[in-house]
């Protein structure tokens, strides 16, 4: 089932090593695939239950139970990158299956 209300489409890319030089490995990133996401900002009073501070910038992203996301894949939402925030929820409902996670803009030097 796709995600409730698409509003979005998030573009994946997947982290490779590809050798080292002088000052370690090379990291690169190659877009994987593009999926409809559903993406709403985070309820501030959410945050302070949850993280016991109010976060900047986050967002909960739904999408399809299907969707082959880690923690190491590089996000982009209509061109601003996001990190993940906490673990990658799997909801196995019977009609309305889907992966839930939050994000959060990237603040870290590309």
């Amino acid at each position: 089932m796709p995600p409730f209300f698409i509003n979005s489409q998030m573009e994946l890319y997947t982290h490779n090593t590809e050798g080292y030089d002088d000052y370690g490995p090379v990291s690169t990133y190659a877009l994987r695939e593009t999926v409809p996401i559903d993406i709403q900002p985070y309820n501030p009073s959410s945050s302070l239950r949850e993280f016991g501070k109010i976060l900047q910038d986050t967002f909960v992203v739904i999408m399809d139970k299907d969707t082959e996301i880690y923690d190491t894949d590089k996000i982009i939402i209509d061109g601003t990158r996001y990190e993940i925030v906490g673990s990658i929820e799997n909801w196995n409902h019977t009609l309305l299956a889907h992966k839930k996670m939050l994000i959060q803009k990237y603040r870290k030097g590309e």
